[in-house]
């Protein structure tokens, strides 16, 4: 895999690097009716590069044998093109690769929750990387690579683990949690039911204490009257059913209530679900209000300090801190 990575950078740096080259290239697209792209050089720091320089190099692959072409052969000495053996094994190595392309533009996105995606995409990566009879030396030695270095990711601690799971269930999306055996669904939603009663709890303790009566304040106030309906039929009408259920019991219904209800299909907004059926689950959508706006992944915050990148430079170094703060804010919220 170096030697064959290797070999494709020198090509592509080749094209970048000399003006007849990259004309002659051009002129060979045009002649071959190929796309008219450029050939991408791999970045170190970015993560899908190298599989967008192999798929760009192998699309372009008939034109890159202009490197055969006599205006270009007293500059191409060092340079090797592919075989067949490698163009095969290129080939083999970007099936392999392509849905963690998927994967990855999957987690980089910003209009839509990725943390609850975390679980479910790791173990459809680990599907995929499955061996196969079919499959070549190379191809299996990849796929093994990337499967042993998946596995233990996102196992510990184990906090981290539950709260992905608990993530994963609070998004309409995968709250029927088909990724998980029975065992581990039924703990990740009674766990869920748990901490929104304990949170419950906490909520009503510091209410509690913040409507305590002081000896300056206390409210002496005369009993508010009931009314005629109140004094006719309260007592014969009254809400038993209401009034024996505990704050945990009624968690515990909705709970039932929302992993009873349909889902949405894997293309829907779960923000967009979460409005329309707030009201419906109230205590499960305040938790999903704080569990999916965590970012599954840093590109949304390395997109924000590219964004102030652009906006400090050298020219606007007066700006004070405050009017870069509200500049970025714009750039990143406002919708023209």
């Amino acid at each position: 895999m170096d030697r064959l990575l290797g070999r494709i950078r020198k090509v592509v740096s080749y094209f970048h690097r000399s003006t007849t080259a990259a004309h002659v290239l051009k002129t060979k697209q045009e002649m071959l009716k190929l796309p008219t792209h450029k050939l991408i050089h791999d970045v170190p720091t970015m993560w899908n590069s190298t599989y967008d320089m192999l798929e760009r190099y192998l699309e372009q692959q008939a034109a890159i044998y202009t490197l055969t072409d006599k205006t270009l052969k007293k500059n191409v000495k060092d340079i090797i093109t592919l075989s067949d053996d490698d163009v095969r094994v290129a080939e083999e190595v970007l099936q392999v690769l392509k849905p963690l392309k998927t994967v990855t533009s999957l987690l980089s996105t910003e209009t839509s929750p990725s943390v609850s995606m975390i679980l479910p995409l790791k173990t459809r990566i680990l599907q995929s990387m499955a061996p196969s009879v079919e499959d070549s030396t190379i191809t299996r030695d990849v796929k093994t690579a990337i499967r042993e270095d998946l596995k233990p990711r996102y196992t510990s601690p184990p906090t981290l683990q539950d709260y992905l799971h608990r993530s994963t269930a609070l998004d309409p999306r995968f709250k029927s949690l088909s990724h998980m055996d029975l065992a581990l669904r039924q703990r990740t939603y009674s766990d869920l039911t748990t901490e929104i009663v304990s949170s419950l709890g906490t909520e009503e303790c510091d209410e509690g204490q913040a409507a305590e009566p002081t000896g300056a304040n206390l409210d002496t106030s005369p009993p508010q009257k009931k009314s005629a309906m109140a004094e006719l039929f309260g007592e014969t009408f009254a809400s038993k059913d209401m009034d024996s259920k505990t704050p945990a019991d009624i968690i515990k219904e909705e709970v039932a209530s929302y992993l009873a209800a349909s889902g949405i299909t894997v293309d829907g907004d779960p923000l967009t679900w979460w409005k329309s059926n707030e009201c419906k689950y109230p205590h499960i959508a305040k938790m999903a209000r704080c569990y999916l706006a965590v970012p599954g992944s840093s590109v949304p915050s390395e997109r924000v300090f590219s964004t102030v990148g652009d906006i400090v430079t050298a020219k606007r170094s007066t700006l004070s801190p405050d009017n870069v703060d509200i500049l970025v804010f714009l750039k990143k919220n406002l919708k023209l």
